[in-house]
């Protein structure tokens, strides 16, 4: 009888495997052309950075950063308030209502990104000019960038995948073709207008894919309380928690441990830069994905979710292992000063390999509506890694203040321990 039900239990893995395989499999396009798409996005940025540091030398390729900053934060808020709510709430619904939730958000969006754009254009004209004209080169270019961002997440939720990688796609080869222009002319007017041309271009596309048409605002203004408040404004309090946090935590560090450690800190840190494609590469088709089994199915929603986190996980797992196997890494990307950081590759490798499971779980919170959990999850972990990274960097330099990554990790696994505790599985 052991035998048997040893016999028994090993049967029911092999198919509990193979089920994993066979869905993955049906979803391999999707998850193939979201990384994709997200491989695209993640060039426009890097190319930004290289045009901008070979045409205006370190000063002004800090001066676009700094503007680049106020469009990713804005970019996040876009995200919290109308993307990820739109595709939680309406992944199931009919062809029309996913239309009309479609033009609903793309009118907020194009409203709000308008605003802001013109106040990011006033701030930037009266503050100092290191800062405020950075923020002035992306002001006319803001619009374009974040519309672009929601409209290729629309294309994604209506399942049209392939057609959904034009969009990024279109961008980067716009920008590319522009790139001439911008050694040639050699101005930062220039090289942020090569990015932003391609944004807008890239915009173009995800409109007319979607056939957007503006609606009144007061009837998208009525689609976002009735479909998207719920999640929005938990998911809007979460980003600007995590960015506020996220930022002391930069000043902390940079003022304790000195330019050159914290110079070295960053410069591992973007050593592990490709791992950042894989959440939103896997959540572009995987959000709309659990969000429509959620309706049905929830325990089928939590397994899907969970195989993603393990697909995360194990690619992380793979890189980090590959990164430290490759001893001058850290020397051929930036030189044989950086070879001494070596050592801290280690505790950042395994927080990032500690965190990783959180980008699977969070698709089946969104897909649940559940603002108040991710909340608590995002400030957990910003918090418990602004205590400890700061707190051990204080204490033991460099080495301290990379292993308050595996703090966050730690903090990051308990989190999800204590949310997906086994009467979640038996209820779902």
């Amino acid at each position: 009888m052991p035998s048997e039900r040893g016999s028994s239990k090993r049967g029911s893995g092999v198919v509990g495997l193979r089920r994993i395989l066979e869905r993955f499999v049906r979803n391999a396009p999707s998850l193939g052309y979201g990384l994709l798409a997200q491989t695209f996005s993640a060039a426009t940025n890097f190319g930004l950075v290289v045009i901008a540091g070979r045409v205006l030398g370190a000063s002004g390729l800090g001066t676009v950063l700094i503007g680049f900053g106020a469009y990713i934060l804005l970019l996040g808020f876009l995200r919290a308030l109308v993307t990820e709510p739109l595709v939680a709430s309406s992944s199931r619904r009919e062809p029309s209502g996913k239309v009309s939730s479609a033009h609903a958000a793309l009118t907020l969006a194009v409203a709000t990104s308008v605003a802001a754009a013109g106040l990011l254009a006033t701030i930037g004209a009266v503050l100092p000019y290191e800062i405020g004209h950075g923020m002035l080169l992306f002001a006319p270019w803001l619009a374009p960038a974040l519309i672009q961002d929601l409209g290729r997440s629309i294309v994604f939720r209506d399942r049209t995948t392939g057609s959904a990688v034009f969009s990024d796609a279109t961008w980067l080869a716009t920008m590319a073709a522009a790139a001439p222009l911008a050694f040639a002319w050699g101005s930062d007017w220039a090289v942020v207008a090569c990015w932003g041309v391609g944004a807008a271009s890239g915009a173009g596309v995800a409109l007319g894919q979607v056939r957007w048409r503006p609606i009144p605002l007061g009837r998208a203004a009525a689609w976002w309380k009735l479909h998207a408040r719920r999640l929005a404004r938990w998911l809007g309090v979460q980003s600007l928690l995590y960015n506020v946090v996220s930022y002391a935590t930069v000043l902390l560090l940079a003022g304790i441990l000195g330019s050159s450690d914290y110079g070295g800190l960053r410069a591992v840190q973007s050593v592990f830069a490709p791992l950042s494609l894989l959440g939103p590469a896997l959540a572009l088709p995987g959000l709309p994905l659990v969000s429509r089994l959620f309706v049905d199915a929830r325990r089928q929603a939590l397994r899907v979710a969970a195989e993603l986190a393990g697909l995360i996980t194990a690619v992380t797992a793979i890189y980090v292992i590959a990164l430290y196997a490759v001893p001058d890494v850290l020397t051929f990307l930036f030189g044989q000063q950086f070879g001494e950081f070596r050592s801290i590759i280690v505790p950042i490798g395994l927080g990032q390999l500690l965190v990783a499971p959180a980008f699977g779980f969070t698709l089946y919170l969104k897909a649940a509506q559940r603002g108040r959990t991710l909340l608590w999850l995002g400030t957990l972990n910003a918090v418990v890694y602004l205590v400890l990274s700061v707190t051990l960097g204080a204490a033991f330099g460099l080495d301290g203040a990379a292993w308050g990554a595996v703090g966050m990790g730690v903090a990051s696994v308990a989190g999800l321990m204590f949310v997906f505790r086994p009467s979640t599985w038996s209820s779902a």
